[in-house]
């Protein structure tokens, strides 16, 4: 990955700084970490912001450094090119803090059964006990007691639950998601490297795709299959870029296995990849780079439905058809109603959420097009959709767009300053700080990166679970369930489930304080009234199910 900056600019740099600004530099660092670490657990602020820390930290670190003063910064941006072993060790130090802040939302009760404990960590369990991605209860009862296969064609999770054979955590998915952003970070450093952009722009970029609000969505769910090409994604795009053909294949393969939509950003890596090395290609290295993604995704996607899902359901519809159910009842239907309504299609585009998925990285991948242009397909699908998550680009849905955005920000941003400096080492400078401000300043919502304290409620759900032992059947509250094991007989709390006759005296675990979708929380609070089986740790309440339920 290169060496050290040459050792005049890296000695006149140190020589700038000095021993005493140096500690002063590990004394701002171990402060933000106390914060990070401490706050939630001593819960001395009810929220604290990634940015609240970090931008202080880094003001706090410019005035110590004064980098204004090095006369030969400019200098330091063209030449500089970080080691194996700075990258390793920044890389390793981002893990454990995104790692750090998906742990402190699983014991805060910010991750919530609903798309996380029922869809991926249960069935991840069910996977290596024979029953592939068996989801036992859902909030949807049409998703209930069936393989998570009937609805998409997560091939790759088979691979992700084997290591719940050596140990059955949830905590392996919250070190994926965690693992998935650091390698797409480093994807997208050696890309940018690879354009000849140097290494504190490429630094920078891989810190914008890193920061940005889209990625810190994402990473509240405690993990998501689609985080998966946040890493993959980068890496194909710097094989294409290599001319690299068998790593680039298998790369492709890996992407495929993610999920049925793979075509969508495999069609935007190679479109991406036409744009700047169509004239260098071979015919051959056209069909690798060009032809081969798509051909594989859209094989895939044909035997899912045509194959799998008809075999799971006996229907060939994606279970997800009706998200465009407002331009026809099959999926069919829908793209020829869009084709034949493309200023409808624009209308719903416009409107959608994708501005603010822009915000972050300052509109500047509208410059760099050429690594945007390939994802207008998916832009346009979902700003279509008649689902308002979708539509958003919320939740998780941005994160397939994070990768191409990054890249093009990145490109967008260099293109802009060198225009206005006319230099290459301050255009890059310039860029790189740009990057990083547009990461912490702008489109930052309650949605990002924030911090609360760990609940008590959710510490002691363990030891009220064991001391429900004797129960037949427990049914636990939404946000208490990714806490209670893997018991088939402790069942997520729904209206189905509430209401089973089979369910009849069971026990109910609640925690009023804590997340208790898909019931409101007056409904969990009529709950915990009534009759309590046994004293339970303060917040949680163990009641009996009524045998009759109005």
């Amino acid at each position: 990955m290169g060496t050290d900056s040459t050792p005049q600019t890296g000695e006149s740099i140190h020589t700038s700084i000095g021993n005493r600004a140096t500690w002063q530099l590990v004394a701002i660092a171990g402060a933000a970490l106390i914060v990070l670490v401490g706050s939630p657990l001593m819960g001395w602020w009810p929220v604290v912001r990634l940015p609240a820390v970090l931008v202080p930290a880094i003001v706090a670190a410019l005035l110590v450094t004064r980098p204004w003063t090095f006369g030969d910064l400019s200098r330091f941006a063209l030449e500089w090119t970080p080691s194996r072993r700075f990258v390793g060790i920044t890389a390793a130090a981002v893990f454990a803090l995104l790692f750090w802040y998906v742990l402190t939302r699983f014991h805060s009760g910010q991750i919530n059964a609903i798309d996380f404990t029922i869809y991926y960590d249960r069935p991840c369990f069910q996977t290596v006990h024979g029953r592939p991605l068996l989801v036992e209860v859902s909030d949807s009862p049409g998703y209930s007691h069936r393989s998570e296969f009937a609805d998409h064609a997560y091939w790759g999770m088979l691979v992700v639950c084997s290591v719940y054979a050596v140990y059955a955590s949830p905590v392996w998915l919250h070190a994926l998601s965690a693992a998935a952003v650091v390698i797409g970070a480093l994807g997208v450093l050696l890309v940018v490297r690879r354009q000849g952009l140097g290494g504190v722009l490429a630094c920078a970029s891989a810190l914008s795709f890193v920061l940005n609000d889209n990625t810190a969505r994402t990473l509240n769910y405690g993990f998501h299959p689609e985080v998966l090409y946040a890493a993959l994604v980068p890496w194909v795009v710097r094989a294409g870029l290599s001319g690299s053909g068998l790593q680039f294949c298998v790369l492709v393969l890996a992407c495929v296995l993610v999920k049925e939509d793979a075509f969508l950003p495999l069609l935007g890596v190679s479109v991406s990849l036409a744009l700047y090395r169509f004239r260098q290609m071979t015919p051959r290295e056209r069909g690798v780079f060009l032809v081969f993604p798509a051909a594989a995704a859209l094989a895939n996607l044909a035997l899912y439905y045509s194959v799998t899902v008809r075999m799971l359901t006996g229907a060939a519809t994606p279970t997800y058809a009706h998200f465009w159910g407002n331009y026809g009842d099959t999926p069919v239907r829908a793209f020829v109603a869009m084709c034949h309504q493309p200023r409808r299609v624009l209308h719903g585009t416009f409107t959608s959420g994708i501005y603010r998925t822009l915000q972050p990285h300052l509109f500047l991948p509208l410059i760099g097009w050429r690594w945007s242009i390939g994802m207008l397909p998916l832009v346009l699908l979902y700003g279509a959709s008649a689902n308002e998550q979708v539509r958003a680009f919320g939740i998780y849905y941005a994160i397939v767009l994070v990768p191409f955005m990054t890249l093009g920000a990145t490109s967008g941003a260099f293109a802009v300053v060198r225009r206005i400096t006319g230099g290459e080492g301050r255009a890059r400078m310039g860029a790189a700080a740009i990057l990083v401000a547009g990461a912490l300043f702008v489109g930052v919502s309650d949605k990002g990166y924030s911090l609360r304290p760990w609940k008590a409620e959710i510490a002691a759900t363990p030891d009220a679970v064991h001391a429900l032992d004797g129960e037949r059947i427990v049914l636990v509250q939404s946000g208490l369930f990714p806490h209670v094991g893997y018991d088939q007989r402790l069942q997520l709390l729904t209206p189905e489930t509430l209401h089973d006759p089979g369910n009849d005296g069971a026990a109910i675990l609640l925690a009023p304080d804590v997340s208790g979708y898909p019931f409101r929380r007056r409904e969990i609070q009529a709950l915990a009234q009534l009759k309590p089986i046994r004293p339970l740790a303060a917040g949680l309440v163990a009641v009996r199910r009524p045998q009759l339920i109005k």
